[in-house]
């Protein structure tokens, strides 16, 4: 791919220019980022699989070129394929432990010294300084958040930090840091979307705006800091701050709330607002979590509020003997030859190379769905499915892979047509748990709970 460069850009009259350069992780990218990447497009060459990267960019003194004129530039990041046909049970994927090449410590060094990381204000550091920095005092193995076959160690890790010189928001960061600066111009706008096909093993859609690859991360966010990004807007958004928790019933032992879609199931290391904190200060009680939501689905959950609680609970959790059934609204009509109902199976892991996400690999971990279709529109199935194991993301990517339904659900941004675009508060996850049957700690006695979802056909 040819190396990133300014061009002059007219876009549509009455784009707006942001006054300040949006958050690059979260949230639906600015309109004119949007329009600058249609008329890039066609740059990409015949057959271009991979992720693509625009930064719209103005005069920083207010004084433009012309009257309507952005400065735009593009960078694209080739599909990672990694070899297939490893098991003559799923010929078309790979194994999880070979997802990423791992990359000995001395020739991560003997790279990484070479690999200069300019700053806006004149300054540089190699990337072997950052991720000395970055590991220092960490553990060897860093392989956590279902990443099943994967035995990540920090040869894996050197890999990820290598690579990130090839991504979209890396190069458009050193780009920005260097002749835009000598231009004399600020970011208003970053966008990142998928072009082309998705490689066996993974979910995404020709066009699905994405946020930067994790694994790019710390680069990324020296890269760009000194452009004063805004922050993650969850932490100011007022319809993020009204979500609230429904206490469905209490007893001594548990608690059954349903949560909203926006709002974590247990505390996390953001310090976003979570249904479990909540709880307790409503109720005044201690809990406990003995089972989790995706932040973004919404439904039953329940807490324990007693020791005597938490070991019932969670050994109901182990042994198989709690049901759980969901709603899924998906954005296709599924085929008719495909029945009316039946079972998803596939070993599912961590992607490594953007570690939110989760993928299919040989060796992942085993998961198994069960689904059945409630309606029909033209364009869209409601669905109650029934996760058998309860991997990360499970529902949700057997939804939406190849090997699955082939049909992610309405604002998935993880795996949906609309990515991080569908990331609002105003168009939440079109997944519910709607049906939680547990057993009651001390008479095992069956406690079901339901709840409708908000979506429909």
């Amino acid at each position: 791919m040819t190396e990133p460069h300014f061009l002059h850009l007219m876009p549509p009259e009455g784009l707006d220019v942001p006054a300040r350069l949006p958050n690059l992780w979260y949230g639906p990218p600015a309109p004119v980022a949007r329009c600058a990447a249609t008329l890039m497009r066609t740059a990409l060459p015949d057959g271009f699989s991979g992720r693509v990267g625009v930064v719209v960019a103005v005069k920083a003194s207010g004084a433009d070129d012309a009257p309507g004129i952005v400065h735009a530039a593009w960078a694209a990041e080739p599909a990672h394929r990694p070899g297939v046909g490893v098991s003559p049970d799923h010929p078309t994927l790979p194994a999880a432990d070979r997802l990423v090449e791992p990359m000995e410590d001395d020739d991560f060094q003997r790279a990484a010294a070479g690999l200069v990381i300019p700053f806006a204000d004149g300054t540089s550091r190699t990337l072997l300084d950052l991720a000395q920095e970055l590991t220092a005092g960490k553990p060897k193995s860093i392989a956590r958040g279902g990443g099943a076959g994967l035995k990540l160690t920090y040869r894996h890790w050197n890999r990820a930090m290598a690579d990130a010189f090839q991504t979209p928001a890396v190069r458009l960061g050193i780009l920005m840091n260097t002749e835009g600066v000598r231009l004399g111009l600020r970011p208003a706008a970053y966008f990142e979307w998928w072009a082309g096909e998705t490689p066996p093993h993974d979910v995404k859609w020709d066009g699905m705006p994405l946020s930067p690859r994790t694994t790019a991360k710390p680069v990324i966010e020296r890269l760009w800091e000194a452009w004063s990004p805004a922050p993650d807007p969850r932490f100011t958004d007022p319809a993020v701050a009204a979500l609230a928790p429904r206490i469905i019933e209490e007893a001594e032992d548990w608690i059954v709330i349903e949560k909203p879609s926006g709002l974590l199931s247990v505390p996390g290391a953001m310090g976003l607002p979570d249904a479990m904190s909540m709880t307790a200060k409503v109720t005044n009680t201690v809990l406990v979590p003995v089972h989790r939501l995706d932040m973004d689905t919404s439904g039953l959950l329940v807490y324990a509020k007693t020791d005597r609680g938490t070991k019932a609970l969670m050994a109901a959790f182990r042994e198989g003997r709690v049901e759980k059934r969901y709603r899924a609204l998906l954005e296709k009509r599924l085929p008719d030859a495909l029945g009316t109902e039946g079972e998803v199976r596939f070993p599912i892991t961590t992607n490594p190379l953007d570690r939110l996400r989760q993928c299919a690999a040989v060796g992942g971990r085993e998961s198994l769905t069960r689904w059945k279709v409630l309606g029909k529109s033209a364009e869209r199935t409601l669905v109650e499915m029934e996760p058998v194991t309860g991997r990360t993301h499970q529902l949700r990517l057997h939804a939406a892979h190849a090997l699955g339904l082939n049909a992610p659900m309405v604002n998935d941004p993880y795996y949906g047509f609309d990515g991080i675009a569908a990331e609002t508060p105003a168009t939440p996850l079109n997944l519910h748990a709607a049906m939680l049957d547990f057993p009651d700690p001390v008479t095992g006695e069956r406690r079901r709970f339901e709840t409708e979802p908000a979506f429909h056909l």
